[in-house]
């Protein structure tokens, strides 16, 4: 019988390990994860903030799947991985024994060691419950600061208007969701942002925390401002949960270094998710692109491969999207432009539009579209696979500048060139 390890239970472990159960139908499948709760869609956590939705819910496979596929399921924290001995061990000293293992160990939020950072009402957004100790505070709470701009930001901010609480955003950068906006595209959405009375606070960062009787009271920034605040959101980023791995043979850097069949250096250990670095055809060499699609197509792939295919990923390129007061916003690929790169692009305040088209030697290398009346769901996978291919962009620049542009038009001639 096949022994399959998965450490991480996010969804790069939990779509391999299904995926593994179809194909063998007899392996012992073991996922172990630092949180005790089978797999959930963690990009809806959100929702649980203004009970936009039930935490049954998340659970889009219900909360038995691992059950109901004969999938062992434990929580606990690895602690090393021995891989002459084909070992894992566990913090609390329990090993297993694996023919495969794969790596799907997500990440972890950023924190600073800022001062009064443990005062009662400090949070990260990163999973289940974290999500439900925010719940449970927001209705006692009046004023919460949400420190970083980027995508978590844009999408808890509406879920904190819905309840009524005064929102202050601090950012470090010279606008929001520098992750895909600049500065002059930023602007437009900024406006609305304000026009619901949420306060921004740009080129700052946050210096202090400080609080009465042990709990939050107001947040101190390098200005020397202070901002009161019941309620404090940490979405400065994530790091790769790799700590464990140092002192294996297991490659590693940013991330867990894998090839384009998802295989570290050592042929029965495998990485997927966030977690994996892997080769990016833009930037030309392995990134972290830590996203919910990513993970789960590496996790089909990566299963196969464990069960003895040989099925090879494409590769990865950045990808984002965000919803926010009726506007949608896509950035795919290289966003920002460079002195090499050339940029098609028409942005209108007035109208409240944008869109930039980043080309290298006439191939499309990044897109970022922003607007009130686009289909998310079809554009993004459109212009992802336009920019994975990196499509010539010659016959679609007058199409790309029309005034009126007409996206099913951009969008079917985009998929000729594909």
């Amino acid at each position: 019988m096949t022994r399959y390890v998965i450490i991480g239970g996010g969804p790069a472990g939990a779509t391999a390990a299904l995926e593994i159960r179809k194909l063998d139908s007899s392996g012992d499948i073991l996922i172990i994860s630092n949180e005790d709760y089978q797999f959930y869609k963690r990009s809806k956590i959100i929702k649980l903030i203004s009970a936009s939705c039930t935490e049954d819910e998340l659970f889009l496979k219900g909360k038995k799947i691992y059950d109901e596929n004969n999938i062992k399921f434990i929580k606990g924290y690895t602690k090393k991985v021995i891989p002459e001995d084909h070992q894992i061990v566990l913090e609390n000293g329990t090993f297993y024994q694996y023919d495969y293992l794969l790596i799907a160990s997500g990440g972890s939020p950023i924190m600073l060691p800022w001062k009064g950072v443990n005062l009662e009402g400090i949070h990260t957004l990163y999973n289940l419950e974290d999500a439900k100790k925010v719940a449970e505070q927001v209705c006692n709470v009046k004023r919460v600061v949400i420190i970083g701009g980027g995508t978590i930001a844009m999408k808890v901010i509406q879920n904190f208007k819905k309840v009524g609480l005064d929102i202050s955003i601090i950012e470090k950068a010279t606008h929001l969701w520098p992750i895909g906006f600049d500065r002059k595209v930023a602007r437009i959405v900024e406006k609305k942002i304000k026009e619901n009375g949420i306060h921004i606070y740009l080129n700052e960062e946050v210096v202090e925390f400080r609080g009465k009787n042990n709990k939050l009271n107001s947040v101190i920034l390098k200005s020397g401002q202070e901002i009161g605040a019941d309620l404090a959101i940490i979405t400065i980023g994530m790091r790769p949960n790799i700590d464990f791995l140092k002192d294996s043979d297991i490659k590693i850097d940013k991330g867990v270094l894998v090839d384009m069949y998802m295989k570290t250096n050592l042929s029965n250990i495998f990485a997927a998710g966030d977690v994996a670095q892997i080769y990016d055809p833009l930037y030309e060499t392995p990134i972290l692109h830590p996203t919910w699609g990513n993970a789960k197509r590496q996790g089909k792939i990566v299963a196969k491969n464990m069960v003895g295919g040989n099925v090879k990923y494409q590769g990865t390129i950045p990808i984002q999207t965000i919803k926010i007061f009726g506007f949608v916003a896509i950035a795919v690929g290289i966003t920002h432009s460079r002195k090499s790169f050339d940029e098609i692009s028409l942005v209108s305040f007035e109208r409240e539009i944008a869109r930039k088209f980043v080309t290298k030697n006439n191939h499309l290398i990044g897109v970022l579209v922003l607007g009130k009346d686009i289909n998310k769901k079809t554009l993004k996978s459109t212009l992802e696979k336009a920019v994975f291919n990196q499509i010539i962009l010659l016959d679609l620049r007058k199409l790309l500048l029309a005034e009126d542009i007409n996206f099913n038009v951009i969008v079917n001639d985009i998929k000729g060139l594909i």
